[in-house]
């Protein structure tokens, strides 16, 4: 599996973009996932038509807690833009990597093009 690396708001991300039409943002770390990234993209693949993997593992900590305040805004900032980047209008968003309150601020963030926001 080959990731694109992108920068948003100066800051380096993993991407995989695979298929067309109803998206999913799949936000993950490794060290949180028992599944190998394949896998996620044929379970994800199964229910929606474009999966967006974004991996985090390189350039966050195992423990979203270890992150600071303003470290999440601007993580929850860059999701945003790469929804608007890729023209995303109805998105379901989940993870396995952040908390229940980063869930609520980006559901905020994308209003109403976020369909689901599933942890």
């Amino acid at each position: 599996m080959k990731f694109n690396i992108i920068y948003l708001n100066d800051r380096r991300y993993k991407i995989y973009d695979i298929g067309e039409g109803e998206s999913i943002i799949f936000i993950f770390h490794r060290a949180k996932c028992s599944m190998e990234l394949e896998d996620i993209v044929k379970v994800k693949l199964k229910k929606h038509q474009r999966v967006i993997l974004v991996d985090l593992s390189d350039d966050f900590p195992n423990d979203i807690s270890e992150i600071c305040e303003d470290n999440c805004q601007a993580l929850l900032e860059d999701l945003h833009l790469l929804a608007d980047i890729y023209w995303l209008e109805n998105v379901a968003v989940e993870s396995n990597y952040i908390n229940k309150p980063m869930h609520t601020n980006l559901t905020n963030l994308l209003g109403s093009r976020c369909s689901t926001l599933v942890n």
